[in-house]
């Protein structure tokens, strides 16, 4: 029977990639009498459920070793299911119905871990019930100005109808991407999920806002690129609602950044990275170019690939270790070598360093700021990409290169298969992007370009990047570091013989001394802790939006407190005014004919 079920999984996890494969037309579904569902797949969404395809039962794999029981397998699947039907949903209805089933199933998956805490599942349904209703109050503004739920008629509203309908639905798909300061519910939720979890909470359920956000600003009116200014008026060069989405990303990014950094925590770190990586991606959507929305749709490829990678690693070192610190971990090339080339990647990958794609993915949303003249969010952005080294480099030296300070660390072996499965798909994935950046841009971005009415990137081959402002060849750059790689390594071991070999680890000078076993030696334990003599990441380290909450509860309770006093005075003489104004209102609409 658990052989049965687990099979059914799989299929399950198949089923994003069967839809993407078997879709064959629009399908019409009549719900009430004026009423109709619509789902249909268009490049945009076909796009995003590519990664869903992939992503699905690469992180289902892991979850075969985990012997989770029939209802997480359920919720999983009812998961995928919800995020399909957002996906192929042609009307606001159908994207409602797939929103609250992939929210009220990942909530759920999330209450299956025995670490999330009432205060971890307390931000995430609030926070995304807060996501549902916004996106159900602009639904009703829709109607009310259209008649209609069809997706594609967006397009024909006017500009104050445009304005209105912005507000509720961007701040939906904003809660569900992640961004500064409607965060709260992330960093909780991707440390504390199951491990497998976190992986398909950071590589696909942040995607689906990312869908949102692309899908309301090319449909408002003017589209994209830069067709935001004339509703919103131009702003340096650009689109004010594009330049305020920007800096929310940019804002995203810097903050989640350095809070990364200051993380003791391996999950907690990639929760933060996760939030500064998808600020990059909003950033890029605020500019609206083809150039942009190309490096937006490429980075959130590079993205997925990423997290599914690093949370499957980490999950498969805390399995074998049972431990999440960076102090309590080290030494573990040695005993777990795949996944230490896992990590490598991904955080090679994460930090846009060539040879990966993304460094392909972040070139070209710096060429977009560059065109666009945005020069401060270019500096800002660079910022906090240069300073996601230093997390990347703690992610690597902590678990892996630095002293082993407990003794699972001492005693670790590698990862399962069912882990090491998707890893090496993934890595392959990556580096294979990494050499074909101009495959990738051929055969997922340019297609959805095109359908949004912008000019595709294009590419002169497979391993070519280009853009108007210079490109490179991806199967140059990875012969050049392979290379590199190869001739640093050989010299290594040919002259190993001839170094002097240390006795033990505590075999080094040490501030003049000669450290003992009770010395921490561990570098991660203490790293970023210097950084908060820097006036600014200080103040970004030293606060939070907990205080922001904090006081908006404040002021909410006062306000009901306020409106409590009048009620509870004489509440028949309120509820008799509030008879007579609508009597009052009722009798002028007759006399003057409107009803």
């Amino acid at each position: 029977m658990t052989a049965l079920i687990k099979l059914l999984f799989l299929a399950a996890s198949l089923s994003p990639a069967a839809t993407l494969l078997a879709w064959d037309g629009g399908v019409a579904w009549p719900l009430f009498d004026d009423v109709t569902l619509l789902f249909d797949l268009t490049p945009l969404s076909a796009f995003f459920l590519l990664l869903v395809a992939l992503g699905a039962p690469l992180a289902a794999i892991p979850m075969l070793r985990d012997d989770a029981d029939w209802p997480t397998y359920a919720l999983y699947a009812l998961l995928l299911l919800g995020m399909q039907v957002l996906l192929l949903a042609g009307d606001f209805i159908g994207l409602f119905v797939g929103w609250e089933i992939m929210t009220w199933s990942s909530y759920l998956l999330l209450l299956r871990s025995p670490r999330t805490t009432l205060a971890t599942a307390q931000s995430y349904i609030l926070l995304n019930l807060l996501s549902a209703f916004a996106l159900l109050g602009g639904i009703l503004v829709y109607y009310s100005l259209t008649g209609g739920f069809a997706i594609h008629a967006v397009a024909d509203l006017g500009p104050w109808q445009g304005l209105a309908l912005i507000g509720p639905l961007a701040l939906a798909f904003l809660i569900k991407v992640g961004t500064v300061p409607l965060h709260l519910w992330v960093p909780c939720s991707y440390d504390e999920a199951p491990d497998t979890f976190s992986a398909v909470l950071s590589a696909l359920l942040s995607k689906m806002g990312i869908y949102g956000l692309i899908l309301l600003l090319t449909l408002l009116p003017g589209g994209l690129p830069g067709g935001l200014g004339g509703l919103y008026g131009n702003l340096l060069d650009g689109p004010a609602a594009g330049y305020v989405l920007g800096w929310i990303g940019v804002v995203t990014s810097i903050v989640a950044t350095f809070k990364a950094i200051a993380q003791e925590d391996m999950k907690r770190l990639l929760a933060y990275s996760s939030i500064a990586q998808v600020g990059y991606i909003t950033t890029a959507i605020g500019v609206g170019s083809s150039l942009a929305i190309g490096g937006a749709l490429f980075h959130a490829l590079v993205h997925t690939l990423i997290k599914l990678l690093l949370f499957t690693t980490i999950a498969g070192i805390v399995l074998r270790t049972g431990l999440r610190s960076f102090k309590d971990l080290g030494h573990l090339i040695y005993r777990m070598p795949i996944s230490f080339f896992g990590v490598l990647i991904g955080i090679i990958g994460l930090a846009g360093m060539p040879p990966l794609p993304g460094f392909a993915s972040k070139y070209l949303i710096f060429v977009s700021l560059i065109d666009a003249r945005w020069m401060l969010l270019l500096a800002a952005m660079i910022l906090s990409s240069t300073a996601a080294f230093l997390y990347c480099y703690r992610l690597i030296y902590a678990p892996f290169l630095g002293h082993a300070n407990s003794p699972p660390a001492k005693t670790a072996t590698e990862a399962p298969w069912q882990y090491l499965v998707p890893e090496v798909v993934l890595m392959v994935l990556l580096v294979g992007l990494g050499l074909f950046p101009g495959l990738g841009v051929r055969l997922f971005v340019d297609p959805v370009l095109t359908a949004l009415g912008l000019t595709p990137l294009g590419s002169p081959s497979w391993g070519e990047l280009a853009t108007p402002y210079g490109g490179y060849d991806g199967v140059v750059v990875m012969a050049v570091f392979g290379g590199a790689f190869v001739i640093v390594t050989s010299l290594f071991f040919l002259l190993r013989g001839g170094m002097r070999q240390a006795a033990s680890p505590y075999d080094l000078s040490y501030a003049g001394e000669v450290p003992d076993e009770t010395t921490p030696l561990h570098y991660g334990a203490g790293m970023g802790r210097e950084l908060r003599r820097i006036p600014l990441v200080g103040w970004v380290l030293g606060h939070g939006t907990q205080g922001f909450y904090t006081g908006l509860v404040r002021q909410t309770q006062a306000a009901a407190g306020l409106l409590g006093g009048f009620y509870s005075g004489r509440p028949q003489r309120w509820i008799l005014l509030a008879v007579l104004v609508f009597a009052g209102a009722l009798t002028v609409q007759l006399l003057a004919g409107e009803i």
